[in-house]
C-alpha cells in the first residue's frame, strides 16, 4: 500500500470518527448518569472520548488502507470508504456493549414498578415511641450500578400492634437477582433484609403484601446473621403518570 495514501485517509477518517464520538458520547455518558459536577462529564467526551476517537479511527484508517491495498489514487476513495465503515462500526459496537450494561428496568403491563415497604419497629425500642424521619435512612441495594435510598413517607408513620411501623417506597430499576433493603436511625439501629424475595421481574403477585419478615443486624460478625424483632414486609405496586 501507498504510505501516502494510507495516512491521509487515516487522518481522515480519524477526524471524522472523533466528530461522530462527540455526541455519541455525549449521549452514552448522560445514560451512565456520568456526573455533571465541575463539567466533569464533558471533560471525559472532549478530552478522553474525542481523542480515543481520533486514534482509533487514525488506526482503523491504516488498517482500511491496508485492506483494500491502496496503490495509487484512483483507490483512495475505496480506502476511505472501507475505513469509515471500520471506524463507524466499532464506534456504535462499543456504544451498543456499553448501553447492554446499563440497569433494565422491569415492567408489569407496560407499567414502570416500585417497592413499597414497611418496615416494623417493636416499640419498646423507640424512644418516646416516636421516630424522628431526619435521623431515618432506608435503601435499596441491586448492585453498584442501582443502589438507592428510599422515600420515607413520615406523614404515614403510625404505631400498630405494639410496633411503629415506618412506610417507604423505592423504584425499581433494574432486573436484578439479588436485592437487599437496609433500615437505619441514626446512632441506634441498623438492620437489613437479604435477599428479598423477590424475581428479577415481578408478577401480578408480587402487587399483594408479604408476610411480615425478621430483619438481620447489618453488622455481620463470624460467619451468621444476627436476626432482630424488626420485621418488614413489602410489596411491587405500578407507577403512573411519573409518580413514584
Amino acid at each position: 500500500m501507498s504510505w501516502k495514501i494510507a495516512l491521509l485517509v487515516a487522518l481522515l477518517n480519524g477526524v471524522i470518527t472523533a466528530v461522530v464520538t462527540a455526541p455519541v458520547a455525549d449521549r452514552i455518558t448522560k445514560l451512565h448518569k456520568v456526573s455533571d459536577r465541575e463539567g466533569g462529564r464533558g471533560m471525559a467526551v472532549i478530552f478522553f472520548f474525542v481523542p480515543a476517537g481520533l486514534i482509533g479511527g487514525f488506526l482503523l484508517g491504516l488498517l482500511g488502507t491496508y485492506l483494500v491495498h491502496a496503490v495509487e489514487w484512483a483507490q483512495f476513495w475505496k480506502a476511505t470508504g472501507v475505513s469509515l465503515l471500520l471506524g463507524q462500526g466499532a464506534l456504535f459496537a462499543i456504544a451498543g456493549v456499553s448501553m447492554l450494561s446499563l440497569p433494565n428496568p422491569p415492567k408489569l403491563d407496560g407499567q414502570p414498578l416500585a417497592l413499597e415497604v414497611e418496615v416494623f419497629v417493636p416499640l419498646a425500642r423507640v424512644p418516646n415511641g416516636r421516630l424522628d424521619p431526619q435521623y431515618l435512612t432506608m435503601s435499596l441495594y441491586a448492585g453498584s450500578e442501582d443502589n438507592q435510598y428510599a422515600e420515607v413517607d413520615s406523614a404515614h408513620i403510625r404505631s400498630e400492634k405494639g410496633y411503629l411501623v415506618v412506610p417507604s417506597s423505592v423504584r425499581l430499576n433494574s432486573r436484578a437477582v439479588f436485592r437487599m433493603f437496609s433500615f437505619n436511625v441514626e446512632n441506634t439501629l441498623s438492620v437489613t433484609l437479604d435477599p428479598l424475595a423477590l424475581f428479577p421481574s415481578p408478577t401480578e403477585k408480587d402487587l399483594q403484601w408479604t408476610d411480615p419478615t425478621p430483619m438481620r443486624l447489618s453488622k455481620v460478625t463470624g460467619t451468621e446473621y444476627t436476626y432482630t424483632d424488626v420485621l418488614l414486609r413489602f410489596r411491587v405496586v405500578k407507577v403512573t403518570n411519573g409518580a413514584g
